[in-house]
């Protein structure tokens, strides 16, 4: 797959980066989480490109929305409905695919000011964030042609993964130590992904991103609104636009590097800046660790990859 790097023009919040992919009127992408923030400007970009969209959402009304803007810029787009905090939301989209998929992008997340659990009982970021994009993966498996991306977070070198207690029944819980945890679990899964991958015929292949610190939703987390402004205030100074915190994820979608490159921006402490591969921390590179957390996500989901589905 060709790589197709362009150089940012700005890092701003307030001018975002022109972005030109190759070419993508053959080909189909798959973005979770597409009705804001990051998802929503790798769709633009993709729509852009000519790509043929499929966005699973969870809002109707917001999903037509969006994707009435991507018809306007040409792009063909189909709407599904997905819930990732609901296993039998997942396993209904999964069941109602039925076409090839070039590009998928794992982008879809959460963040609640207070723990939370899914319909299938796990705790919210956990199971948002990495038990329902695992098992949406697993699933579509038998789909995918060229390249999965799954989208990272800088938070991920703090996380720790407790298998025993995943899901904070015995712990005390915080919205940082659950969402590093999520996390690391998205980083540990590409990896064991992509060993599977690499052990069965084809060329489907994972990458890595994070978009640094961009005005997204999620600084409105906290459920306090003084403090959600203020966070918002601060990423808008030292941060960057969602546009630019695109970049990445648009990177890994086109990039011809190795298999498990991690893209982020190459500014001061990854916070906004040019697209680059960038080191993950020791834990998530380790082989025994990726393996656990594949062993979790087959537990609590029940789907796993076999032969058969990639």
């Amino acid at each position: 797959m060709a790589n197709s790097r362009s150089t940012p023009s700005s890092t701003s919040p307030s001018a975002p980066t022109p972005w030109k992919l190759p070419d993508q009127s053959d080909r189909t992408w798959l973005v979770t989480g597409a009705t804001n923030g990051i998802g929503l400007e790798a769709a633009r970009e993709a729509a852009r490109a000519g790509a043929r969209l499929l966005l699973p959402v969870r809002d109707a009304g917001r999903g037509q929305a969006v994707a009435g803007e991507l018809r306007r810029l040409g792009a063909e787009v189909v709407v599904g409905h997905l819930d990732l905090a609901d296993l039998a939301s997942v396993h209904a989209f999964a069941a109602s695919l039925d076409e090839p998929i070039d590009v998928l992008v794992n982008n879809a997340g959460a963040v609640t000011p207070r723990r939370r659990e899914t319909t299938d009982g796990f705790e919210m970021i956990l199971g948002t964030n990495f038990l329902g994009p695992f098992a949406l993966t697993n699933l579509i498996a038998g789909h995918l042609r060229g390249r999965v991306v799954i989208v990272g977070s800088g938070a991920h070198q703090s996380g720790q993964v407790d298998a025993a207690d995943p899901h904070f029944r015995h712990r005390r819980w915080s919205i940082a130590a659950a969402y590093a945890q999520s996390k690391l679990c998205d980083m540990l899964w590409a990896r064991a992904l992509q060993h599977r991958l690499t052990a069965q015929p084809g060329t489907v292949d994972v990458q890595l991103a994070h978009p640094g610190w961009a005005v997204t939703n999620i600084q409105n987390a906290t459920g306090v609104p003084v403090l959600d402004r203020a966070v918002t205030g601060v990423c808008r100074l030292i941060g960057q636009s969602a546009a630019d915190g695109a970049l990445p994820v648009l990177e890994a979608a086109m990039t011809g590097l190795p298999p498990l490159t991690y893209f982020g921006p190459d500014g001061f402490r990854q916070w906004r800046g040019r697209p680059e591969p960038q080191q993950t921390s020791a834990l998530a590179g380790d082989d025994a660790a990726a393996e656990a957390v594949w062993a979790l996500g087959v537990r609590e989901t029940g789907t796993d990859l076999s032969a058969a589905d990639a």
